[in-house]
């Protein structure tokens, strides 16, 4: 059981749109922002074992470096969402708005 979080700065349309956009791997409508960079390497050095729930993946970026700055998506497993309050936390602290999978709404 996991659980699906999408962040990012500015977007071309609603957050339900753009999180199912992602969820096909569509960016257009994302703004490259290093408030959203920062945000992903908060996320890295407090919980490193994100690195494996966390798009846009390594191997992601070699084709679209400009991705990390667009948005971060989270699979939480189960044992992750512990780390949910401090994630969002980071998110507000960054400016970042959002979308829950599982709750179907806005962050």
């Amino acid at each position: 059981m996991s659980s699906d979080f999408a962040f990012w700065k500015r977007s071309a349309g609603d957050s339900e749109e753009v999180f199912d956009n992602l969820a096909e791997g569509d960016t257009r409508g994302l703004v490259v922002s290093p408030d959203v960079l920062r945000f992903r390497e908060e996320l890295l050095t407090r919980w490193p074992d994100v690195d494996d729930v966390l798009e846009p993946s390594r191997f992601d970026l070699e084709e679209e470096p400009d991705d990390a700055g667009k948005y971060v998506l989270l699979t939480l497993s189960v044992r992750q969402l512990d780390y949910l309050s401090e994630i969002l936390d980071m998110a507000k602290r960054n400016g970042l708005v959002g979308f829950s999978g599982v709750a179907g709404e806005p962050i």
